[in-house]
């Protein structure tokens, strides 16, 4: 009896199959099995690759926020408890203006120095 060296035929369209199974659970978000939904507040990111982009981009929008909060603080007068009349006065640039994630532009209130992002979700940054 002869023996053969290298992969048959079965195994390797065992190997395809299981790689085009983790292909489309990966792309639809294993939703096609039954998958938890993990949906945004904003509706966007449904695949696995999409969540990770954005989370990327909230993540981006939280540093945002804190160099535009950090810039205020610098620019304020604390001894006459005065802010920056408006955010551009903060001299980041406009791309520290805006939510990365939507394009909506920060809320500044400068009677209080406070900033916040108006985009679904962002709520609480």
């Amino acid at each position: 009896m002869r023996r053969t060296q290298g992969n048959s035929l079965v195994g390797m369209l065992v190997a395809v199959a299981i790689l085009i199974l983790a292909t489309v659970f990966f792309v639809t978000g294993g939703k096609f099995m039954g998958g938890q939904s993990t949906a945004r507040a904003d509706g966007k990111g449904e695949t696995i690759i999409g969540q990770s982009m954005y989370r990327g981009k909230d993540a981006k929008c939280i540093s945002n926020i804190g160099q535009v909060r950090s810039s205020i603080s610098i620019n304020s007068d604390p001894v006459e408890n005065t802010y920056p009349q408006s955010i551009e006065e903060t001299r980041l640039g406009q791309d520290f203006y805006k939510c990365p994630v939507g394009g909506e532009p920060y809320e500044y209130d400068p009677t209080t120095g406070k900033v916040r992002c108006v985009h679904k979700g962002h709520e609480k940054y």
